[in-house]
């Protein structure tokens, strides 16, 4: 049975309509910079049909041209939206400028080449396709933790839109096969088919992005310290025992260097709590601010700290809180109390867990706290007792 593609243009806007309605009922008001600019696309992409096809009651008028201008260049937009919303997801994308040079290209070339259909056609149609080609291209290679299978979705929706575009355009640029926009051609056919399918496929991959996303704030909501922005106690888990476990694999050094602060409950008490946590936060701006990009900062008690150095022996870690009580004196003067700090070193011996590994370094905090505090002590690496044992 021919298929009428004034009836497949209908059902077309009807559903792109549709999913921009409904997508704010399902993803609902807060949405990140990522997930926003996904759903404009939708929002884009719904007016960009409604202008093409009111564009068809006024043939060949002014509101043709401009109706018509607008939905190209909404279907340039939607793209340019959708282009973003993965660079939110998933990191800095190539390309960018590109994908925003073309957004503003068609719609002018359009609108400049209006009197001329296959120029027109020709302009509009190559130009989308290549931004659809970027679109696919840049659902690839992602720079951030977002690394779900809805990314394969959007680059193969986004692949077959670009050949059936660029199909649609080589016909109208040069053949009679493609006169207007409503010839029921089978190439126009297959391509509102699948202007049907892509966006209701690509809306359920935008969710799974969104729904990555959202379990990726989670995940760092569960695994962050509210007051310092650091790794809170479970979150220094998972991160340091991989490490750990990664240095004794390959033998190779790492040591980790435990901070508590001295006498907190004594600016607690002079200068109260919020002097506490603004000593809190100093504190961890420097173990933060201070390390290197595989070493591993974080709050794992009331005012106590570790900072997991990967690579570093008893003497670089020496240095390293060397230059943290530097910068520390530095503060003091802004803090308007004083504030120091005692420390634990402890370097990591074969075969050594992560838990005996704090507990070394525990055992030299509490030496430097017992020798009159503001000082580092070095774990001198004698056995501890059995774990469990009396």
């Amino acid at each position: 049975m021919p298929l009428d593609i004034n009836t497949l243009l209908v059902v077309t806007v009807v559903n792109i309509v549709a999913l921009a309605l409904i997508s704010p009922a399902v993803m609902g008001p807060r949405l990140g910079a990522a997930a926003n600019a996904a759903r404009w696309s939708l929002v884009a992409h719904a007016a960009s049909w409604i202008f093409m096809i009111s564009s068809n009651l006024w043939p060949e008028t002014w509101l043709d041209h401009l109706l018509s201008t607008l939905a190209v260049g909404g279907f340039a937009a939607t793209h340019c939206l959708l282009f973003h919303a993965l660079g939110g997801w998933l990191g800095p994308r190539r390309f960018a400028g590109g994908v925003r040079t073309l957004a503003w290209l068609v719609p002018l070339g359009y609108a400049l080449l209006f009197g001329n259909y296959a120029w027109r056609v020709g302009w509009a149609n190559f130009l989308l396709s290549a931004q659809l080609v970027l679109l696919a291209i840049a659902c690839f290679r992602p720079r951030t933790t977002l690394r779900g299978r809805w990314r394969y979705v959007v680059a193969a929706g986004m692949a077959a839109m670009a050949v059936l575009t660029l199909g649609r355009g080589l016909l109208g640029a040069f053949t009679d096969l493609y006169p207007t926009f409503l010839t029921p051609h089978p190439w126009n056919v297959a391509a509102m088919l699948m202007t049907n399918l892509v966006p209701l496929i690509a809306n359920f991959a935008i969710l799974g992005g969104w729904h990555e996303e959202a379990e990726n704030a989670l995940h760092q909501q569960a695994v962050t310290d509210p007051l310092t922005s650091l790794l809170n106690r479970r979150g220094w888990l998972e991160v340091a025992q991989p490490l750990v476990a990664n240095a004794n694999r390959y033998s190779l050094p790492l040591a980790l260097l435990m901070v508590d602060i001295d006498f907190f409950k004594r600016i607690n008490d002079s200068y109260g709590h919020k002097a506490g946590d603004r000593a809190l936060q100093a504190l961890s701006s420097l173990l933060g601010g201070s390390r290197r990009a595989s070493d591993v900062a974080a709050r794992v008690g009331g005012e106590e700290f570790c900072l997991l150095l990967p690579g570093s022996d008893a003497e670089a870690g020496g240095r390293v809180d060397r230059h943290l009580r530097a910068q520390l004196a530095e503060l003091v003067a802004q803090l308007g109390h004083p504030l120091d700090f005692s420390s634990g070193l402890a370097v990591l011996q074969p075969g050594e867990s992560l838990e005996r590994l704090m507990t070394r370094a525990d055992r030299a905090l509490y030496a430097a706290k017992e020798s009159g505090r503001g000082k580092m002590q070095v774990d001198a690496g004698e056995p501890l007792p059995a774990l469990g044992a009396a």
